[in-house]
């Protein structure tokens, strides 16, 4: 699963690359009461910029582990970067320089008419580091503490599992399809819901809260959709 995510993270920067490279975009920034975006050209625009109050709300719990976009260094970037997926700054660091420092998501960048994973825009509390990058480049900051562990151990036997369900050299014994497949997802989304109650303060109300919207999506049928806003599923591996 990590060298699946850095590889679909190194596809994804690339492939936005190249599209912003090649279309002229004009983009407004979408209301942060509304969530939605409002985009005006002269032209179909391909690029859209989103608020993502769903995941703003949590605040800065996230690390950003991309090795695919640089990240960038200097408080006035802020304010250049957030809407302009284009810009480049001067100064960078790598992640694992900053491995301690906690960034918000404030927003999303997808192409209309274009599949692909989207891309978020993350910044630390100070505004001093910022980055555009895909899902697969953050992670949830606790992610290796020994009680988070349980809650994505099952979380983790739901991806193998409907991994296995979507890859085409799995055989058909290998692979757990229908009505047994989705009985054991939901066990071990029980079993993940268990381990949450458990965490306490601040994690235990994003860990549950994600869990509730994880049902609510139908990911526990199909958790290959975490390419939806569930800052939890990023960090399944």
């Amino acid at each position: 699963m990590k060298s699946r995510k850095i590889l679909t993270a190194l596809f994804t920067a690339a492939s936005v690359a190249t599209l912003l490279g090649a279309a002229p975009v004009t983009v407004n920034a979408a209301s942060s009461n509304s969530g939605s975006a409002t985009t005006s050209t002269k032209k179909s625009p391909k690029l859209i910029i989103q608020n993502i109050p769903k995941l703003s709300k949590w605040g800065y719990i996230v690390n950003v582990n991309s090795r695919a976009q640089p990240i960038y260094v200097g408080q006035s970037n802020y304010a250049k970067m957030v809407n302009n997926p284009h810009f480049k700054g001067n100064r960078t660091v790598s992640p694992k320089k900053i491995k301690n420092v906690r960034f918000k998501v404030e927003k999303v960048m997808h192409f209309k008419g274009v599949s692909g994973s989207p891309e978020y825009f993350v910044t630390s509390k100070d505004h001093k580091y910022n980055c555009w990058t895909p899902n697969a480049g953050l992670q949830y900051y606790a992610i290796n503490s020994k009680p988070l562990q349980r809650v994505l151990k099952p979380l983790g036997r739901i991806e193998a599992r409907d991994s296995k369900r979507l890859d085409r050299k799995t055989t058909a014994k290998g692979a757990i399809s229908g009505r047994k497949r989705i009985a054991k997802n939901e066990h071990d989304y029980a079993l993940a819901v268990k381990a949450a109650k458990k965490l306490k303060g601040n994690q235990r109300k994003f860990v549950l809260g994600s869990l509730k919207q994880m049902k609510q999506d139908d990911s526990v049928r199909n958790v290959m959709l975490q390419e939806k806003d569930n800052i939890l599923l990023w960090s399944v591996n």
